[in-house]
C-alpha cells in the first residue's frame, strides 16, 4: 500500500509543481481535493512507519505519536477553510 501511496503522492507533487512553470495556474476546489488526497496518502506512509516505531516504547511516544496525527489531520483540515 505504501508504494502505491508513494507512486501516487509523486505524481501529485509534480503536477502541482510542473503546472505553474509552464503557464497553467490551477486553484480551486479540485486542486484542494488533490492536495488532500496527497496529504492523506503522506499520513499513512509516515503514520504506519512512525506508530511501528512507538509501538514498543513508552506511553509518553505514543501520545506524542497521536498529538502529532492530530496535528496533521487538523493542518489538512484547514487546507478548506
Amino acid at each position: 500500500m505504501a508504494f502505491f501511496a508513494l507512486i501516487i503522492v509523486a505524481i501529485l507533487i509534480v503536477v502541482n509543481n510542473l503546472l505553474p512553470i509552464i503557464g497553467i495556474t490551477m486553484e480551486g476546489p479540485l486542486v484542494n481535493l488533490l492536495n488532500t488526497i496527497k496529504e492523506i496518502f503522506i499520513l499513512i506512509i509516515i503514520g504506519i512507519s512512525a506508530y511501528n516505531y512507538v509501538a514498543g516504547k513508552t506511553k509518553g511516544w505514543t501520545i506524542a505519536f497521536w498529538v502529532a496525527v492530530i496535528i496533521f489531520v487538523v493542518g489538512v483540515v484547514l487546507i478548506w477553510f
